[in-house]
C-alpha cells in the first residue's frame, strides 16, 4: 500500500459507527438517518442531518437528544471529510486547504458543543477523535497530541469497556513513525481489545487490517477488510481494498 493509501485507510478506520441515540422523535429520526449517512460513507448527507439537527436547535427545540446528536453529526461530518481530504491529491492545494479548513470548522464547532453535555466515557472519546480529525501534519501532532491523549485516557478511565475508546487509543501508536511513538504490536493489543469487547466493530477491523497490511500480513489484513465487510455491506474502505484500490 502506497502512503497516501495508509493515510486514507487509517482516515476511513477513524469513521465511527454511530447508534441512533437517545432523546425525544426529532433526536432520534435525524439519528437514524445519521447512521445511515454513515453506513455509507456519505459526508453530503451527514452534512444535510448536521444542518437540520442546528436548525432544530435554533429554533429552541427542546428535545433532550440535539445536544448529543449535533456533536455525534459534527464528528461524523469531520471523520468523513477527512477521508476526502486523504484521496485529494497534494498536488491539489487549494482543494486541500479548504477541506481542512471545513473540517477544522466543524471539529471545532463539536468540540465547542461538549460541554453541554455531562462527562462520560463517549463524551472524552469524542472529544479525542475530533481532536484526531484535526491531524495533518507533524506541526499539528505536536501540537494536539497532548489533548488527544488526556481525551483518550479520561474515556478509559471512566469506562474500560468502552471499545471504540481503544480503537481511539490505538491510533497514535498507527499513525506516528517508530521515532515518535509508532508502535504497530502495541496497535494491535488495544484493537485486539476493542474486538474482544464488541466483536464486528467496523473502525477496529479496518485499523487492524491496515496495520497486518504495513507488516506483510497480507492474508490476515484480507480477513479483516472480509469481516468489516460483512458487518456493513456498505463498508466502502474494504471494498475498495479487496478489490486492490
Amino acid at each position: 500500500m502506497t502512503r497516501a493509501g495508509s493515510r486514507l485507510a487509517l482516515a476511513a478506520a477513524a469513521v465511527l459507527a454511530l447508534a441512533a441515540g437517545g432523546g425525544g422523535d426529532e433526536a432520534r429520526g435525524l439519528a437514524r438517518q445519521l447512521e445511515h449517512a454513515v453506513a455509507g460513507y456519505d459526508a453530503e448527507a451527514a452534512e444535510v442531518v448536521l444542518g437540520r439537527a442546528r436548525s432544530a436547535a435554533a429554533a429552541g427545540g427542546a428535545d433532550a437528544g440535539l445536544p448529543l446528536l449535533r456533536v455525534r453529526a459534527g464528528l461524523a461530518v469531520a471523520e468523513l471529510l477527512r477521508i476526502e481530504f486523504e484521496r485529494t491529491p497534494e498536488a491539489e492545494r487549494a482543494a486541500r486547504t479548504t477541506l481542512g479548513q471545513r473540517i477544522d470548522a466543524v471539529a471545532g464547532e463539536a468540540l465547542g458543543l461538549l460541554p453541554e453535555l455531562p462527562e462520560s466515557s463517549e463524551r472524552a472519546r469524542i472529544e479525542a477523535d475530533l481532536v484526531a480529525t484535526m491531524i495533518r501534519s507533524d506541526f499539528r501532532a505536536k501540537k494536539l497530541r497532548g489533548r488527544l491523549d488526556e481525551a483518550t485516557a479520561r474515556a478509559l478511565e471512566l469506562d474500560p469497556g468502552n471499545a471504540r475508546a481503544w480503537v481511539t487509543a490505538a491510533k497514535p501508536f498507527v499513525f506516528a513513525a517508530p521515532e515518535h511513538g509508532g508502535d504497530p504490536e502495541e496497535a494491535l493489543r488495544r484493537l485486539d481489545r476493542a474486538l474482544a469487547l464488541e466483536p464486528g466493530l467496523e473502525s477496529a477491523l479496518l485499523l487492524r487490517a491496515l496495520v497486518h497490511e504495513q507488516r506483510g500480513e497480507r492474508a490476515r489484513a484480507a480477513a479483516d477488510w472480509q469481516a468489516a465487510l460483512a458487518a456493513n455491506q456498505r463498508c466502502e474502505p474494504a471494498r475498495r481494498a479487496l478489490a486492490g484500490g
